[in-house]
C-alpha cells in the first residue's frame, strides 16, 4: 500500500476537466483505493484556482466545485487534510526554499509531506504527486517517490 500526498498542482488537474492529465489524476486522487492526503492550504489554493477559472471563463459554476471540494476534504472524503503546524512546517519550508529554490507554497506542501506523512504512512510508501517539475525534483532529492 501507499500513502499519496497530493500537491495543489495535481489537485487542480483532478478537479478541472480541461486540464492535462485530468482523468488520470481524478482516478488516482479522488476515486482510487490508496489513501490520499494534502495540506489544509490546498483548500485555499483550489478556491483561488476556481475563482480564477471563473473569471477567465473556464468555469461557470465555481461555487458548486468549491462545495464538492469541501465534501472531498471533509471527514470520510477521499482526501485527508493535514492541519498546518507553523512551528514545525515553516522552518522546514524555509530550508527547502533555500536548498531547492522552491516557491513558497510548493515548499510548504513538500514540508508538510516530509514532516507529517511518515506518522500517517507507517511502513507504507509515501508518493508525492505534483505536476511541478522543480518541486518533484526536490521531493526526489529528499528520498520521496513522485507521481
Amino acid at each position: 500500500m501507499s500513502l499519496i500526498y497530493a500537491d495543489s498542482s495535481a489537485l487542480v488537474r483532478a478537479y478541472f476537466p480541461d486540464e492535462p492529465d485530468h482523468a488520470d489524476l481524478r482516478t488516482l486522487l479522488l476515486e482510487g483505493n490508496e489513501a490520499v492526503v494534502t495540506s489544509e492550504i490546498a483548500r485555499l489554493e483550489l478556491a483561488s484556482a476556481a475563482r480564477g477559472a471563473s473569471s477567465g471563463g473556464r468555469l461557470s459554476r465555481w461555487s458548486e466545485l468549491l462545495a464538492r471540494i469541501d465534501v472531498d476534504l471533509a471527514e470520510g472524503g477521499p482526501i485527508g487534510p493535514i492541519g498546518l503546524r507553523p512551528d514545525l512546517i515553516l522552518p522546514a519550508a524555509y530550508r527547502l526554499v533555500v536548498e531547492h529554490r522552491l516557491r513558497t507554497l510548493d515548499a510548504i506542501h513538500l514540508a508538510v509531506c516530509v514532516e507529517e506523512c511518515p506518522a500517517f504512512a507507517g511502513d507504507d510508501t509515501i508518493i508525492f504527486v505534483t505536476r511541478d517539475r522543480e518541486q518533484a525534483a526536490a521531493a526526489r532529492a529528499l528520498g520521496l517517490e513522485t507521481g
